[in-house]
């Protein structure tokens, strides 16, 4: 069984491992360890423990590097922090105005993931963002995709034309109700500029999950009846997922890319 089990948000590592830095370190002041090394410690340990969670949750290179940022600034302040409270000297404003500093950097890094991860509260998207009741509105980071699918855009750019004209009405349906390790209906349906359905198309999606392509599936359609396409889909990882829906008609090809999010059980 791994260690850790269940895979934690980003602004509960990040606000963890402050929290167990800082218990950590007037744990081993208390024991008699100078401050200079409590405070080494404090960044270090924490830090460790989040690569060994890495190795079985990958969040990502630059997820990994704000930890460490986040882990080394914290020991820092720690740092000076103790060394003023041996001293029993008060603090000269301008390490207030460092530590100030450095705890609303924290505070703007766990509000830009929480949004990257989350999206924007419906409340507030609905506040600042165009007409977001006339559609759905994602505004989750999708996750990075890996360079050799750069090329795909390419050809995806130049039919942006032909789809525009083809004018067809695609619905997708159950993506929004996806777990992870739970097979759900997707269901989708196809009608063309004189809303008359769609038939005897080829209708493939794919599904891309963050940076790691290894868990990358692609679904083949089967048409039910006239104009509605249906599959089962699995995942095997909450999160972050990319679709790519391809539709193939004749002559005829649609594309649709958009993030989702696979809840757990």
């Amino acid at each position: 069984m791994p260690i850790f089990a269940n895979e934690l948000s980003m602004t509960e590592t990040l606000f963890g491992g402050i929290v167990a830095a800082a218990v950590l370190f007037f744990v081993v002041r208390k024991a008699g360890l100078s401050n200079f090394w409590a405070g080494i410690l404090s960044g270090i340990l924490p830090f460790i423990a989040y690569l060994a969670y890495s190795a079985q949750h990958w969040p990502g290179g630059d997820v990994l590097t704000i930890h460490f940022a986040v882990y080394l600034a914290n020991a820092g302040l720690l740092i000076v922090f103790g060394g003023l409270q041996k001293k029993k000297e008060s603090m000269h404003w301008a390490p207030k105005l460092m530590i100030a500093f450095f705890i609303g950097l924290v505070l703007l890094m766990a509000v830009l993931l929480s949004i990257s991860t989350r999206g924007l509260p419906d409340s507030l998207a609905r506040l600042i963002l165009p007409n977001p009741s006339n559609s759905q509105v994602h505004t989750g980071f999708p996750g990075v995709i890996p360079h050799d699918r750069n090329k795909l855009y390419e050809p995806h750019l130049q039919e942006l034309e032909q789809q525009k004209n083809l004018a067809w009405e695609v619905t997708v349906e159950g993506l929004d109700a996806l777990k992870n390790n739970l097979g759900s209906n997707v269901v989708i349906k196809l009608m063309d500029k004189q809303h008359q359905p769609i038939i005897a198309a080829t209708v493939t999606m794919e599904l891309w999950r963050m940076a790691n392509s290894a868990d990358d599936q692609t679904i083949q359609f089967s048409e039910n009846k006239p104009g509605e396409y249906h599959a089962t889909v699995r995942l095997a990882d909450e999160g972050l997922w990319l679709t790519d829906l391809e539709i193939v008609k004749g002559e005829a090809h649609y594309a649709l890319k958009q993030p989702i999010t696979v809840a757990g059980n």
